[in-house]
């Protein structure tokens, strides 16, 4: 097995670190990666070793592999696994973008530090990932939401000088619950008064459109399928308006099939009557459910289809007995908390390297970023958050189906000049 790199502390105090560039060296560690991955408390799927070829796979040139696996007296201690890419450091306040500027960047994946290192091997991984900056082959390392009560989170935190650091880290829960195996469980879960208002929702629903049901498509002649129904959700959610609707791209085509082909994927459509109203998709590897997008269609909204799904969902996962856990991966939402009966605090950490263009980005970052968690603490002590929010997703909501009028009228009027 050859590598075309091994790194300067591989020497020191009997540490050696590998770096695997490329498709074969990673398959070279396999054995390796499969292993950590397994020894992990709370795994992650954009950790997993065939999820992350799959990514790298459907990005083709826009992303190289960087996997550093450390070893200390000859044993592997703890991997980090991240891709070399062009990121656009998006900064916003609310939900409002304010300039998003490009810079090349080592992306450590989400669950991408394995071993569960101690405080010294936090300070090797991280004095090793330091050195990419100072030779200037990347301009910043991103570490997307790491546990802030984790040795390498300390250790990314306080190695830096200022320049370099971000500030104003926002902190954010992750959750999960514990999947109900009886109905005893699902009440305690799902308080009466809840889910006497989810049963009205459903019976209102049912009156105005139709009996409900929900379809799990598995199977990979059903992928084409739930492709077009999630599409046609999503161009009604608010989420459309950010930007961020279902899109069958590249890279969520690979995903898919791979999860599809592992025997991973759970792609759930809630309908009412013959009208799909919202769906989810994550996947189920292990004892685990790792929920992956979700969406509903905001013209129903007053039913909370959204909520109809999600417990909806919670049903389907107790009929797999091997699923114990819901994880709803990273970033916070009240749904998320209404649902979830654990969580752990997390991160999005940067580390600048100590030049002109990488620390102008990071001022106008952190300083973007101060005065946003600086605005949100003032909304919420004025007890306004929870307007503005409702507000501004409303005003989303407007939007998007504006520019889809927009888009069809533009359609249409392409089609009307070939016809003539």
């Amino acid at each position: 097995m050859s590598y075309k790199k091994e790194s300067e502390i591989q020497s020191c105090d009997g540490w050696k670190i590998v770096v695997a560039k490329n498709f074969r060296e990673i398959e070279a560690i396999r054995p390796i990666w499969e292993q950590m991955q397994r020894g992990e408390s709370a795994p992650s799927i954009n950790a997993d070793i065939d999820r992350y070829l799959s990514v790298l796979e459907a990005m083709k040139e826009a992303a190289q592999p960087y996997v550093i696996v450390l070893y200390q007296d000859g044993d592997p201690k703890a991997m980090v696994m991240g891709r070399i890419e062009t990121r656009q450091i998006t900064c916003r306040i609310g939900y409002a973008t304010i300039f998003k500027p490009s810079l090349r960047c080592l992306s450590v994946v989400y669950g991408g530090i394995l071993g569960q290192p101690d405080e010294n091997v936090s300070a090797v991984l991280v004095k090793e990932l330091m050195n990419l900056l100072r030779q200037r082959k990347v301009g910043a390392i991103f570490f997307n939401y790491l546990r802030t009560d984790s040795n390498i989170y300390k250790a990314v935190s306080g190695v830096p000088g200022f320049w370099e650091r971000n500030h104003f880290p926002t902190i954010q829960q992750h959750w999960e619950t514990q999947i109900p195996s009886s109905s005893d469980e699902m009440n305690r879960l799902i308080s009466r008064k809840r889910q006497r208002k989810i049963n009205r929702c459903i019976r209102n629903l049912e009156k105005e459109y139709g009996s409900l049901k929900v379809e799990c498509y598995r199977q990979k002649k059903d992928i084409d399928v739930f492709v077009r129904m999630a599409s046609q959700i999503s161009s009604f959610s608010y989420q459309a308006g950010l930007g961020f609707r279902f899109v069958y791209d590249r890279l969520t085509r690979s995903i898919l099939k791979q999860s599809q082909r592992d025997g991973w994927l759970r792609a759930y459509v809630l309908y009412a009557g013959s009208e799909p109203i919202a769906f989810e998709y994550g996947c189920v590897i292990g004892d685990r459910y790792f929920a992956e997008s979700a969406a509903y269609d905001a013209r129903f909204r007053v039913y909370g289809p959204g909520t109809i799904l999600q417990v909806k969902t919670f049903e389907q996962l107790t009929l797999e007995n091997s699923v114990a856990t819901y994880d709803y991966g990273f970033g916070d939402a009240i749904y998320k908390q209404q649902f979830g009966n654990f969580s752990w605090p997390e991160a999005s950490v940067y580390i600048f390297a100590h030049a002109l263009y990488p620390i102008i980005i990071n001022l106008l970052y952190s300083s973007v970023k101060g005065l946003s968690i600086g605005s949100a603490s003032l909304m919420e002590r004025l007890k306004l958050t929870a307007k503005i929010k409702r507000w501004w997703r409303n005003y989303l909501l407007w939007f998007s189906r504006r520019s889809e009028k927009k888009n069809i009228k533009s359609r249409s009027g392409r089609n009307e000049h070939v016809n003539q």
